[in-house]
């Protein structure tokens, strides 16, 4: 799931025309969508791999008589190029997508409106993650899981817990570090915790701010620097990093894999959020299908068993009273607990977006010096 906050393929840099053609259809009324399930038909998925748990499959395909068939993708630029080149009419029913595309594919006319009466579930998610800028609504976008990135450190080398992305930055002097550090390899979690960190908008489009930011990594960071790195784990676990920019689902395997000193905070005083989301293709040819199956995954059982399946999140606040007593890290899996939701950052493709990279960038060729 973690792939989504380091992709800087260059489709996605242009905000201009991101109306493409097709957007003038009127979209269809979602009261007047199919209702009826047909038991022999085909629900057709366009998904991460691993992302979708074989036993909710299983118990829906019984339930229903509806067969799921589950196709997978590499990036969510390939999904994205898949549907906005087709808009909307690739032959998927359902589709998960990452929540800072969702705009796009919305001004492009290839999504479909949810028709939320059919999806009562919708009202046990948390406020982290519904209402984000990317569908305030959540017109076209229902949440499925998601995630946020912080900082893992093994406290027998630094005594100080890092509480805020400066110290996190600032802990890459001690000389138990040096050489034994990672961010991750990024242009939107690396750049952006800058200015989470200094109290600046990770909208800016401000030179002088990228400057800034270039000069910072490059005055306190990339001397001590042992890689880019988006998953840290093994590197984590095997004690070759001991301070690390880590997503929190990386973040929980090291945890879980690594020795008993290791620790985890969320990115502090702001930090990301990444949310993947069902939508509905234009061309979906089974719409009741994929209705009632984005309802069975919002069921609370199904959630936890989403979660013990894949590690992250569903948002179903009511899941937790349904996963094992002892499951492990369920602190970084529930991220948001206890959180103020105006903590999280919302990621979006905008023109900040061309900034942020081409910082990135120069960075990267400063590292290889």
């Amino acid at each position: 799931m973690i792939r989504h906050l380091i992709a800087t393929a260059s489709l996605l840099l242009g905000t201009a025309g991101l109306a493409a053609c097709g957007g003038s259809e009127a979209a269809p009324d979602p009261s007047t969508y199919p209702t009826k399930i047909e038991k022999g038909s085909t629900l057709k998925i366009y998904s991460w791999a691993d992302y979708i748990s074989t036993d909710n499959i299983a118990a829906f395909e019984k339930e229903t008589g509806v067969k799921v068939q589950v196709d997978t993708y590499a990036s969510a630029e390939e999904a994205l190029a898949k549907l906005r080149l087709t808009q909307g009419t690739s032959g998927y029913d359902l589709v998960v997508m990452d929540g800072s595309y969702i705009q796009q594919l919305v001004k492009g006319g290839s999504l479909l409106a949810w028709d939320k009466e059919r999806l009562p579930g919708f009202a046990g998610l948390s406020d982290t993650f519904v209402g984000r800028s990317w569908d305030p609504e959540n017109t076209h976008a229902i949440p499925k899981s998601g995630g946020s990135t912080g900082y893992v450190w093994d406290s027998a080398v630094i005594s100080t817990p890092p509480e805020t992305w400066n110290d996190f930055y600032d802990a890459f002097d001690d000389p138990g570090v040096d050489g034994r550090t990672s961010v991750v390899d990024g242009a939107p979690s690396l750049i952006s915790s800058y200015f989470w960190g200094n109290d600046i908008s990770d909208q800016t489009t401000n030179p002088d701010d990228y400057q800034a930011a270039e000069k910072y990594f490059d005055d306190k960071v990339l001397s001590h620097l042992k890689a880019f790195n988006s998953y840290p784990r093994a590197d984590l676990a095997s004690g070759d990093l001991v301070l690390a920019q880590t997503f929190t689902g990386d973040a929980r395997g090291a945890l879980m894999d690594g020795p008993k000193t290791l620790r985890f905070a969320l990115g502090a005083p702001k930090t990301d959020i990444y949310v993947d989301h069902w939508v509905l293709p234009k061309g979906s040819a089974n719409i009741a299908a994929a209705h009632a199956f984005v309802e069975f995954v919002l069921d609370p059982v199904n959630a936890a068993r989403e979660t013990e399946f894949h590690g992250y999140y569903t948002g179903v606040e009511a899941s937790r009273d349904e996963l094992p007593a002892d499951m492990p890290f369920e602190e970084i899996v529930f991220f948001d607990e206890g959180v103020p939701a105006d903590r999280f950052i919302e990621q979006e493709v905008t023109e900040a977006r061309k900034q942020s990279v081409a910082t990135f960038q120069r960075l990267k060729a400063l590292a290889s010096r």
